[in-house]
This record gives structure tokens, C-alpha cells and sequence, in this order.
């Protein structure tokens, strides 16, 4: 067993063969998660049965694009539907928005400084997008951007990536100033990015790739945020991502996470989804409902199946 410790979590990295001793119990230090990579189909049995959800290391999100914008609207549910007119609406009304083709450096480097000042503000944010500053400029990838600018000020922004060999535009980074979150802007941001991507020809959308543990780095709030917004997530190496793995997770405690611990499992041996909360109390599950999984439960952390109380 190796302990290691990832943005605040202590996690057991361990083989499946140190299953039945169960050395993360007497460990000296307090530990959050117990992880097995790649676990073998003969010990799946044995791994639920000790309360471990197997399930895909990353999460990739997906939607098609739709021959217009009125059809992909027509799939949301109401309420979001209406939520994303108004703020587009809004956005149209009292912003400047602009999708440049090709981004410069200036106006990267004002839209990574509002990008690090949100991603700062969180409790295990990660500022990737500032890594790929000079991939996005003079890298092989092309990326275009759309912005929201309130007179001189960025009020928001995101950066999209062009995949011409996978019919797609991926949205890979937003930032929007505290100001225009509460006035949706990003949904905003998002439908204008999904225009500019079928202007140009493409049939499929991403909206970005997580690690399958809301509640850490991603909070569980974006999943129903997602959702919401048309998307449905799948294995990132179901989608993309040529080292996508599947992994096996014990919760032992949600103590350093930010809310409830959300992760989406495999059903049984096919790869449906299913949503796993994890919380000490109960939750209510039709937040973390959406038509591509088998199902959502609750259950409490140290493992266990899901609880019905």
C-alpha cells in the first residue's frame, strides 16, 4: 500500500491482493480514499462486496450538436431552457461578445488572470488552463475563444479546442467574474461556443473532462450543472482519452470534501453508469438523476451498499 496525498486527499493506493488484509484500517495516518487501479474482472465481486465502487478514473462530457440551435434547446428540460434564453438574452443585450478566430496573447493572458482569480478562490481549485498558455498560442492544436466583455472589463470567457478528426469542438475553459455567474453568463458562453462550432462545420460538443470524485476538485454541484445544459458523461476512454483507466474507490470518510462525494459507477459488467452519493447524511438523489445512468443512491462513507433508511 502507498498512501499519497492529491490537492487535501490522503489516498490508499493499493493491489488487489492487499484486499483481505485491509491495511488502510490500521494505518497510522488518517486516510480519505482507498484505490485500486485497473482491477482484474475476478476480483469485482469481491471489491463490491466490500463496499468499492468500480467505476471510470475520468469522466468525459459529451452532446451532440444538433442540425440548429432551437433543436439542441428542444432536448433541455424547461427550466434550463428558459434559464439559458435569458441569459443569452441578457448576455446579447448589456455585454460585447466576440469569438476571434485565432486568440492573441493579450487578450489570453486578461482572460487567464480572471481564470486564476476564480479557480484561486476555490477550496482544491487546479489553474490547468494556465499551463497551456503557449500550447494555445503557438501549439499544433487550434483553439478559438469567446468573450464577454462589460465595456472595458472581461466579464467572461472560455477557450474552445477544434477536433476536426472527432467531428467536435471541445469547451475546455471558462471564467466568468463573480458578478455574471449569478447572471448565468456561462451558459451563455456555452451556447455561443456550441454556434461557433457548428458554424464551422462540426457535429459534436465536449464540455471538459473530470476526475469521477465530485465533491474534491470538481464540486458535485457541477454535475447537475452539466446535465442540465444538454451533456451526458461518459469513460473518458470511451470518448477520447487514449490513457483512460478504470478504477476501484473505497470512501472512508467525506471529512476534506466539499459537500456530498459523488462518483458514477459502472451498474454491473456492462458500462452504464450509475450515480453513487456519498454523504454521512441522506441527500436528495433527483439532483444527481439524469437520463443517461441506471440509477442514483446514498450511501455512507467506510463503505457499504447503499442505504435505505
Amino acid at each position: 500500500m502507498e498512501v499519497v496525498e492529491t490537492n487535501g486527499l490522503s489516498i490508499a493506493m493499493i493491489g488487489t491482493g492487499e484486499l483481505a488484509g485491509e491495511p488502510w484500517a490500521d494505518h497510522p495516518a488518517p486516510i480519505d480514499l482507498v484505490r485500486t487501479m485497473d482491477p482484474p474482472a475476478g476480483a469485482w465481486d469481491e471489491l463490491a462486496a466490500r463496499g468499492f465502487i468500480r467505476k471510470p478514473d475520468w469522466l468525459s462530457w459529451t452532446a451532440d450538436l444538433g442540425a440548429g440551435e432551437a433543436e439542441y434547446l428542444a432536448r433541455m428540460e424547461a427550466k434550463p431552457r428558459q434559464v439559458v434564453r435569458r441569459a443569452v438574452a441578457r448576455a446579447e443585450r448589456e455585454l460585447t461578445l466576440t469569438v476571434p478566430d485565432r486568440i492573441d496573447p493579450a487578450t489570453l493572458d486578461r482572460f487567464l488572470a480572471l481564470y486564476r482569480d476564480r479557480v484561486e478562490r476555490m477550496t482544491y481549485g487546479v489553474t490547468v488552463a494556465c499551463r497551456y498558455r503557449e500550447a494555445i498560442l503557438d501549439g499544433p492544436d487550434r483553439y478559438f475563444g469567446v468573450f464577454a466583455y462589460d465595456g472595458p472589463e472581461l466579464a467572461g470567457g472560455c477557450l474552445v479546442l477544434e477536433r476536426p478528426e472527432q467531428d467536435a469542438v471541445r469547451i475546455r475553459f471558462s471564467a466568468v467574474t463573480e458578478r455574471w455567474r449569478r447572471a448565468s453568463l456561462a451558459r451563455a458562453l456555452y451556447l455561443v461556443a456550441m454556434r461557433a462550432g457548428r458554424a464551422r462545420g462540426y457535429r459534436r460538443v465536449g464540455l471538459g473532462d473530470e476526475p469521477n470524485l465530485y465533491g474534491h476538485v470538481a464540486k458535485a454541484g457541477l454535475f447537475p450543472f452539466k446535465v442540465s445544459m444538454g451533456f451526458r458523461c461518459v469513460p473518458s476512454q470511451d470518448n477520447h482519452d487514449p490513457h483512460g483507466r478504470d478504477c476501484a474507490d473505497l470512501v472512508l470518510t467525506v471529512r476534506n470534501l466539499c459537500g456530498p462525494g459523488l462518483l458514477l459507477g459502472y451498474a454491473g459488467r456492462d458500462r452504464t453508469l450509475t450515480a453513487h452519493v456519498v454523504a454521512d447524511d441522506p441527500v436528495d438523489l433527483r439532483r444527481f438523476s439524469a437520463p443517461f445512468l441506471a440509477g442514483a443512491d446514498w450511501r455512507k462513507p467506510a463503505g457499504g451498499g447503499p442505504c435505505t433508511c
